[in-house]
């Protein structure tokens, strides 16, 4: 059918406008939770069009951060940073939370690629940490390389998306080579998500700013990929359209090119019209609200219909297998390209007839083969894998049911001559079904942070039965102010600390931020360790197979809250104040820093105690006793006795305040001996200071002018001061070298003082209004002039040194 567009780019922005409309209408939904996964590998080292990929990426990410919401619960883990060759080198480095954009952008700063690429396991970490099993959860993956530690993005895309409640992946493929992407375009499939490639600055930050929007506000988007063999190369110019249920011959979009895609107005059915070289395809594609599905259109006629089995003879899988077709010719370093892939499990993988290595993979099991494909009909070809299965599951205890959630898995080689096992594959179901190449391995899991595993065989066409019996209990925490009070419910961390060694070290062998974990543990006795802002407990427990043991800290800790204004009565001071909490002093009169906060008006939990609170506004200090009571909120305003000082430069009475090359200094009134300290220096035009209340001499210097001026600034008040220079601007110019001086008028004894000197061919200096001497000279040759300068006027002057 040959379909026409009805609309024109103008239709998408007021389609834009419409969807925006509804949901104003709708309730504010929740602040997105979002966790982005920075790929650090050594290959970030690597050149682009623009610099190297790691310092584009660090601005991209720095110049994006600022401008999200901030009430975005943002996170930041990063790979490849700290270690060479180790595929564990994961870390969160921001959890995700409101308000950690200042945390992610020194974060990012300092990141250096270092290491491997394990971006599959990564992203697992990243769900994991935004509890993707429980509520709605959105990873953006950067990336500028294919997975080097033995997983399968895709695989796991699966899985993820089968657990999670609303699991979401965006994957941003940066510098990528053909035939790189498959994986990744996979995850972002699988899971909902947009893949994005970016080659150079411009285009990362844009594909980065096109997921973060998706992860705030996501609006439906219909993704449209043409190729010319199943998962091969992009073909560009096709023309595509799309029609709404029941729009009839009015489509509601259209566009062109190889990857494109489309906002659709709301969820639910529509056909997809894609054409190229006289041939057109029609598809539908449903998708629910705020939902991103990507559909294939491959032009090519002819291909092959494969197949997958464990044993000959046995029942071809219906899914989990991954096919590649590759070229027959292999390049210099041995590897073959990529021509088409497939994560069907029975795919019609359309190809152009040629000899090609056709390549199935399921879990950790693979087999390849040569093929032809002719002309005619698509052949059927069948591979056999020669794998079995374990069906896998783990329990605490003998007689306990096995568990059904935050359990991973792992299976390993068989050790080589060193003793030295190889990571094949994992899992984060609790009772995953594992496909393998048939031989011995070892299966370890873990719950939590507890560790079990056992050797198993695996053969081709059988599935085995594995329980590990992990020998391992819970401990369910809370903490509390003081006895009998409420359990606290947030902004608390947790250390796990096993047994002492000899010399009395213990290692952490967990930890949480969650107010109220359920942690589980192997069997043995722990120091727990919880802290609240800068109060912290501990408490010892054991323990035991198959248990629970529940345990409620108290920290005998309470609240202070502070506060702090400018004069008696007057309103909270609201930026620029420093806060510490000093401790009890030292036999030699030492205080300790407890705490400290550069918020206005922290509350800062503490053990219960008496401490002094030291409040800083610019250079108005205030130390205070405050009493701190277990479970009780102490609230301490604090008045400083201080005001504002806001100064301006004047070259002359009436003129505009002076913007460069100046030099504050606020003296305070001077002591016993006669001195002056200084209370505050800028080399701003309008600088304010914050200053105790009272008397202070502004000091001023401006090129070869200085002057000083007096000052009363009262409490809770802003002081405005305007300093007149009483100068001019002297412009002064050679053709020869050397260097020049300028010097006052003569005093009583004929004597001038040296006002300014430089090196420099030209100059433009600020000099006090009067008569000057200009001298210019270079060893033994030297010119001089006399002239008057007035305030508020450039005098130019030209003289050489002869």
């Amino acid at each position: 059918m040959n379909r026409l567009l009805a609309g024109t780019l103008m239709g998408w922005a007021s389609l834009l406008i419409g969807t925006q409309d509804l949901s104003a209408q709708q309730a504010v939904p929740a602040p997105a939770r979002v966790i982005i996964v920075f790929d650090a590998s050594g290959s970030m080292y690597g050149q682009v069009a623009g610099g190297v990929k790691i310092d584009i990426a660090k601005k991209v990410v720095s110049d994006i951060i600022g401008t999200i919401d901030p009430a975005m619960e943002l996170g930041l883990i990063a790979y490849g940073h700290r270690k060479k060759g180790d595929c564990e080198d994961i870390e969160l480095l921001v959890p995700p939370q409101a308000g950690s954009s200042v945390a992610i952008l020194k974060a990012v700063a300092g990141l250096e690629p270092k290491g491997k690429t394990p971006l599959t396991a990564s992203v697992i970490q990243a769900a994991k940490h935004l509890k993707f099993e429980e509520s709605k959860a959105s990873v953006i993956l950067v990336s500028d390389g294919v997975e080097t530690c033995d997983k399968d993005p895709c695989m796991v895309a699966t899985e993820l998306e089968s657990l999670g409640i609303d699991f979401t992946c965006h994957v941003i493929g940066f510098d990528l080579k053909a035939g790189e992407s498959s994986g990744l375009e996979c995850l972002a499939k699988k899971t909902g998500g947009m893949y994005l490639a970016a080659q150079d600055a411009s285009t990362l930050k844009t594909s980065l700013e096109t997921a973060m929007k998706q992860v705030a506000k996501p609006v439906t988007t219909l993704v449209v990929e043409a190729r010319k063999s199943s998962g091969g190369p992009m073909l560009e110019g096709v023309s595509f359209q799309v029609f709404a249920e029941g729009s009839g011959e009015n489509a509601i979009s259209s566009g062109g090119g190889g990857r494109w895609s489309v906002e659709l107005p709301k969820a639910g059915r529509y056909t997809l019209s894609a054409r190229f070289g006289g041939k057109g395809i029609e598809l539908e594609a449903i998708l629910k609200e705020g939902e991103t599905v990507t559909k294939e259109v491959v032009f090519a006629e002819t291909g092959l219909k494969a197949s997958a089995y464990a044993t000959e003879g046995g029942p071809a899988f219906e899914k989990d297998v991954y096919w590649e077709i590759l070229s027959t010719a292999a390049d210099a370093e041995g590897k073959r390209e990529q021509l088409a892939f497939s994560y069907e499990a029975r795919p019609f993988l359309k190809m152009a007839p040629g000899k090609y290595l056709l390549k199935a993979v399921r879990g950790d099991a693979s087999a390849s083969m040569d093929i032809e494909v002719t002309e005619g009909a698509a052949q059927e070809v069948k591979i056999i894998l020669g794998s079995g299965n374990l069906k896998l599951s783990a329990a605490s205890a003998e007689g306990q049911e096995p568990f059904t959630k935050d359990v991973a898995w792992e299976i390993l080689s068989p050790a080589d001559a060193e003793g030295q096992r190889k990571k094949v594959t994992f899992s984060y179901e609790a009772r995953p079904t594992i496909t393998l190449p048939s031989g011995k391995w070892l299966v370890t899991v873990a719950h939590g942070d507890a560790r079990g595993q056992k050797e198993v065989e695996v053969k081709a066409g059988e599935t085995l039965d594995v329980l590990v019996i992990m020998g391992s209990g819970r401990a369910r925490l809370a903490v509390v102010m003081e006895e009998g009070g409420t359990p606290v419910a947030k902004d608390v961390a947790w250390d796990i600390l096993g047994e002492a060694d000899a010399e009395g070290n213990r290692k952490k062998v967990a930890f949480s931020y969650e107010a109220q974990p359920t942690l589980s543990l192997a069997a043995g006795k722990y120091l727990v360790q919880a802290q609240v802002g800068n109060a912290t407990g501990t408490t010892t427990i054991e323990i035991e197979a198959g248990k629970t043991v529940e345990r409620t800290l108290v920290l005998g800790a309470g609240r202070l809250k502070l506060s702090a204004s400018a004069a008696e009565g007057g309103t909270p001071i609201a930026n620029e104040l420093s806060w510490e909490i000093l401790g009890r002093p030292d036999a030699e009169g030492n205080r300790q820093k407890m705490a400290y906060s550069y918020e206005a008006q922290p509350t800062l939990n503490l053990p219960a105690g008496k401490y002094i609170a030291e409040v800083k506004w610019g250079s108005a200090t205030l130390r205070k006793d405050v009493e701190v009571a277990a479970g009780k909120l102490v609230e301490v305003p604090v008045v400083l006795n201080a005001g504002t000082l806001a100064v301006t430069a004047h070259m002359g009475e009436g003129a505009d305040p002076a913007a460069t090359d100046l030099a504050w200094e606020i003296l305070a009134e001077p002591n016993a001996e006669g001195e002056r300290k200084n209370v505050g220096f800028s080399y701003d035009a309008q600088p304010k200071f914050r200053v105790t209340a009272g008397k202070y001499l502004i000091s001023l210097k401006r090129g070869g002018t200085s002057v000083t001026q007096e000052v009363d600034v009262p409490a809770g008040k802003l002081t405005s001061q305007k300093v007149i220079l009483n100068a001019g601007m002297l412009q002064l110019s050679s053709g020869t070298p050397g260097g020049w001086e300028i010097f006052g008028p003569q005093d009583a004894e004929g004597n001038r003082k040296q006002l300014f000197y430089s090196y420099d061919a030209s100059i433009k200096v600020a000099v006090p209004a009067g008569k000057v001497l200009v001298v210019r000279k270079e060893n033994d040759k030297k010119a001089e002039k006399e002239l008057e300068v007035k305030a508020n006027t450039l005098s130019e002057l030209t003289l050489d040194a002869k």
